[in-house]
């Protein structure tokens, strides 16, 4: 299995797991997981996307399987299994003196101690003989994710003697003996404590996707958008995940390797950025996608360039920032790894006129990287129709409008280029109740 590459700066522009001016991350749209380690399992899954198409489309398929089996015990259960494996007193080799020494000695005085490892045997015989039921009504035709799970509980309980639990204790009621006790201890803690760690795992994966499917039905997400090995890049209906009653758009890279967004102050351009390349990251985790369906490219490296700070303590203004961001993403499309990179009002730390020669000069450079996939929101409308002609770059704008003295921001997003001017008109409305 292989991953995507990223960077530190591409996961806070996405707030991936920390959200930014009062974004919420987008990890809590799946952190709802039944289990502790399953929310461990899905930040490694949302932090870590593939670009394996195989490993992806697996995912994908598990999710959107409708008979996704239920956890085989609750997590309260599976957590003091945990609690169990990692506790490391007592723990011998079995004897039957000893066990029914011990055991009329605690007819005599309560043993917290005991108490652990009894429940903690009995739960992961109970754990075993769920996923051997687990394994036996595996469908023919369920997911290769699925089958594969069913072959681990095969492979792990009947090549081991973790086998001889099977038909052991299956009802709670009933309890194991003091000597079974010792025998069961010894084995799932010592001999075969990989073993059992191995199957919990593979709970916590099922948790992983049945909380993805339950977000997918929930929300309307897509959980089998289309991966492949061509540039060919199109989403239809997507809205960022975290707008309420958001619109949603439909997006294409219909032309060359450049698509130009313009639009207005507050129509939307950033939020729209953030929306596409929060689907095509979600997709490359093999997660469901805030779109209605979508095709997309396996890229090998995903970077942005939205929210740069300039520093202080290095003397680094704006601008100087984001000349440095620009040559450092761009320095992975030279490496010839198939990149979609995100920029997002290129050079607003300087002049007008600097800012459009210097954004020409860039889109020229980008124009060679025909293996990427580059993004590119703008408000200097020069600098789209500059290249209005060019067979590399298409076109999209974020509609808006001033509309009998209000300002009409419908956040629909329409091929071409935008003709609005709206922030003189935004300045004076928010300055006019001010008086000299």
């Amino acid at each position: 299995m292989t991953y995507l590459d990223t960077d530190k700066q591409t996961q806070a522009d996405l707030s991936i797991t920390e959200g930014i001016y009062d974004e919420y991350p987008l990890y809590s749209l799946f952190s709802g997981t039944e289990t502790k380690n399953g929310k461990r399992m899905m930040l490694d899954w949302i932090t870590s996307p593939l670009n394996d198409i195989s490993a992806i489309r697996k995912r994908q398929e598990a999710i959107a399987w409708k008979e996704l089996p239920e956890l085989p015990l609750d997590e309260e259960e599976l957590d003091f299994i945990e609690y169990y494996l990692e506790y490391r007193d007592q723990i011998r080799r079995p004897n039957i003196l000893v066990s029914l020494t011990s055991a009329f000695d605690r007819l005599l005085r309560h043993d917290a101690q005991r108490y652990i490892i009894r429940r903690g045997v009995t739960l992961i015989i109970l754990l075993l003989n769920r996923l051997d039921t687990l394994r036996e009504s595996t469908l023919e035709n369920a997911p290769l994710l699925l089958k594969e799970l069913a072959q681990s509980i095969q492979d792990t309980i009947h090549g081991s003697e973790l086998k001889e639990v099977i038909g052991l204790y299956k009802d709670k009621e009933k309890s194991p003996s003091n000597y079974t006790i010792d025998k069961y201890d010894y084995l799932f803690r010592c001999i075969h404590f990989e073993l059992i760690r191995g199957l919990l795992s593979q709970i916590y994966m099922l948790d992983v996707c049945r909380t993805a499917q339950h977000v997918a039905i929930n929300r309307g997400f897509c959980c089998c958008p289309e991966m492949t090995d061509t540039m060919d890049l199109s989403i239809t209906g997507f809205v960022h995940p975290f707008t309420k009653e958001g619109r949603s758009n439909d997006w294409k890279m219909s032309n060359g390797n450049i698509c130009i967004l313009t639009g207005s102050n507050m129509a939307g351009k950033s939020t729209t950025l953030k929306a596409i390349t929060i689907t095509v990251w979600l997709a490359h985790c093999g997660l469901p996608v805030p779109a209605r369906s979508m095709i997309c490219p396996v890229f090998d490296g995903i970077y942005t360039s939205i929210n740069l700070p300039d520093s202080l303590r290095d003397g680094r203004s704006h601008f100087m920032a984001e000349i440095l961001r620009i040559k450092e993403v761009l320095q992975k499309a030279t490496s010839g790894k198939r990149c979609l990179i995100i920029l997002d009002e290129m050079f607003r730390g300087t002049n007008a006129q600097d800012a459009f020669e210097a954004s020409v000069a860039v889109n020229e450079l980008l124009k060679k990287y025909l293996h990427c996939s580059f993004l590119i929101s703008t408000h200097i409308l020069e600098y789209a129709k500059h290249f209005e002609k060019d067979s590399a770059c298409s076109f999209y704008y974020m509609d808006s409008r001033i509309q009998n003295d209000q300002f009409i921001c419908p956040y629909q997003l329409i091929e071409g280029i935008s003709e609005a001017q709206v922030g003189y008109w935004l300045v004076r409305k928010e300055l006019e109740s001010l008086h000299y």
